[in-house]
């Protein structure tokens, strides 16, 4: 199997490269041919050094190539690694919109792709789901929830109702009259899961749950009224799938993203090995979601199946976090700037017709928000 990883200086993109060195251990037979960074010249000279791919690409910075490895840079460096190094499977885990064109190549290059960039299908929809079945490209989704829901369903009768869990985040006990107060680090100190910042401040939100609500919907083709939400705090059950007769089935593991970047390689083989949870350390226990906590939530589940919100929603996260990140707004202001953007754009006429529609109105929204700050 010829592999390439975008993203792959990032979290996900790190733990991906430990699975397959566990893998290589157990004789799987993969090449990894081809990887992509955004600026982290470092780090990628170092995976360049130790896995000697035959392409690389960083996005925003200029490299020579060495060690036989052919590297491409600048815009659409990445898009060029994935056409030259021809790979079976791709793990896309470049975050936010700026993935949405490598899962697009992959799509058209590879017959797998691990995507664990939500977006792709938050802001594509039908239209990417759709473009993956016309070039028989299998999509095998990487978020541990979303992975449990795919392997809770294989083989089995379709479910007519999906939860999905959640930690409920960093802040989860926090008075609500105090979050006005919190701090980048109060917000990047998540009890359960080692992510990036982005998806840590999103846990806090929700707006990450509300992100996976949206794929859901699509990626197992449920109604609305059939897709819900709990709080699971120390995130051992990732998802649980309901079927007509009241039979649920949950899918139970220690949180580590190792385990569904590994599942999304090897399908429909396990090959990767972990640790088993002790089932008597912590009862299994769900909470309903507080949506006056969780606003962000509530809004993912009112623009559901309409894709320009959709991707009004998801634009408008990514620079209130980088507004947060950067000290300009406070934490309670992400929900309140998300809430604007939608205001904004929800009587707006936008067609889309193509791949191209989606980058342009993620550009506008983007545009809009920064001015509001100014």
């Amino acid at each position: 199997m010829r592999i390439a990883i975008t993203g792959v200086t990032g979290s996900i993109g790190t733990q991906t490269l430990e699975v397959l060195d566990f893998l290589k251990k157990k004789n799987f037979d993969f090449k990894l041919v081809g990887v992509s960074a955004g600026k982290n010249k470092e780090k990628l000279i170092e995976i360049i050094k130790k896995w000697k791919p035959e392409y690389a690409a960083i996005e925003n910075a200029n490299m020579e190539s060495f060690d036989k490895t052919i590297i491409f840079s600048g815009k659409d460096s990445t898009i060029k690694m994935l056409e030259k190094s021809k790979p079976d499977f791709v793990l896309v885990a470049t975050g936010g919109a700026a993935g949405i064109k490598y899962t697009i190549k992959s799509i058209e290059v590879a017959k797998r792709i691990g995507l664990a960039n939500k977006e792709s299908i938050v802001c594509g929809g039908n239209m990417l789901l759709n473009y993956a079945r016309e070039h028989s490209t299998e999509i095998i989704p990487v978020d541990s929830e979303h992975s449990a829901l795919f392997q809770l369903k294989n083989g089995d009768t379709y479910p007519s109702k999906i939860i999905i869990t959640a930690s409920g985040g960093a802040l989860r006990d926090w008075p609500l009259n105090k979050l006005d107060e919190v701090t980048v680090k109060d917000v990047l100190n998540h009890p359960v899961w080692s992510m990036g910042k982005r998806i840590t401040i999103d846990s806090a939100t929700m707006v990450n749950k509300g992100l996976e609500v949206i794929e859901a919907y699509y990626l197992f083709n449920l109604k609305k009224e059939n897709i819900d939400v709990l709080i699971n705090r120390n995130s051992h059950i990732h998802a649980i799938v309901g079927y007509p007769d009241g039979v649920m089935k949950f899918h139970y593991g220690i949180p580590d993203m190792k385990i569904p970047i590994a599942y999304s390689i090897t399908y429909p083989r396990r090959i990767y090995e972990y640790k088993f949870p002790d089932l008597t350390l912590a009862p299994i226990k769900f909470e309903e979601v507080d949506y006056n906590r969780y606003p962000a939530l509530k809004m993912a589940f009112d623009i559901l199946g309409n894709q320009k919100l959709q991707i009004v929603y998801n634009a408008a996260d990514e620079i209130a976090i980088q507004l947060f990140l950067d000290g300009k707004i406070k934490y309670t202001d992400i929900y309140k700037l998300i809430y604007q953007a939608i205001n904004k754009f929800l009587d707006k006429n936008i067609e889309i017709k193509k791949f191209s529609d989606i980058i342009l109105i993620d550009e506008e929204v983007k545009n809009f928000m920064k001015g509001l700050i100014l």
